[in-house]
């Protein structure tokens, strides 16, 4: 009977659960306590998503980036470093991602939308709108936090954004992460 038991606690069912979760694990999100998930750009906006559903210090995690635009972002630099407690700088390495592993649902630059700005409000027809390419591109890093005597802690993400005509944009924000 016992043996029975057994048998059927370890059931396939059991294991497409798994399967299930840890894909659901993988999709991109915002976190619960980030200060901020999208924000703009001069040239566009961006929005910074997380692979986990709250970071645990020790624990890598990957953060996407998503940007969409008139401008080709050629790179995305950036450090992160504890608010409550000084931890150092923890610099972060986005390189751009040409296919994806995370459901974020973007496409590569190549693949540009086709973006209607209207030039002047009083002019309604397509023949006065302004035609302008709206590049879509998605960054990625793997990122680890260190661990400190706190349960919960506060760390500043610092993102330098250059485009392709040498414009430089800085952004910070907030996460939180916890301790295992």
């Amino acid at each position: 009977m016992i043996f029975t038991l057994l048998l059927t606690a370890c059931s396939p069912q059991n294991e497409n659960n798994a399967s299930v979760n840890a894909e659901s694990a993988r999709t991109a999100q915002c976190l619960a306590l980030q200060s901020q998930c999208q924000f703009d750009l001069m040239s566009g906006q961006v929005e910074v998503l997380f692979d986990v559903e709250k970071i645990i210090a020790e624990q890598s995690f990957n953060m996407v980036v998503n940007y969409h635009g008139t401008e080709t972002l050629m790179s995305i630099s950036g450090y992160l470093e504890g608010v409550d407690m000084f931890m150092g700088k923890i610099p972060l390495f986005i390189e751009e991602r040409l296919s994806g592993s995370l459901k974020d649902n973007s496409k590569k630059s190549s693949a540009a939308n086709t973006l209607l700005i209207d030039v002047d409000a009083k002019l309604q027809s397509k023949e006065n709108a302004l035609v302008i390419d709206e590049i879509r591109q998605t960054f990625q890093g793997e990122v680890l936090v260190g661990s400190c005597s706190a349960e919960q802690m506060t760390w500043r993400i610092w993102l330098t954004f250059t485009t392709n005509e040498n414009k430089t944009y800085n952004k910070t924000f907030t996460v939180e992460s916890y301790r295992m």
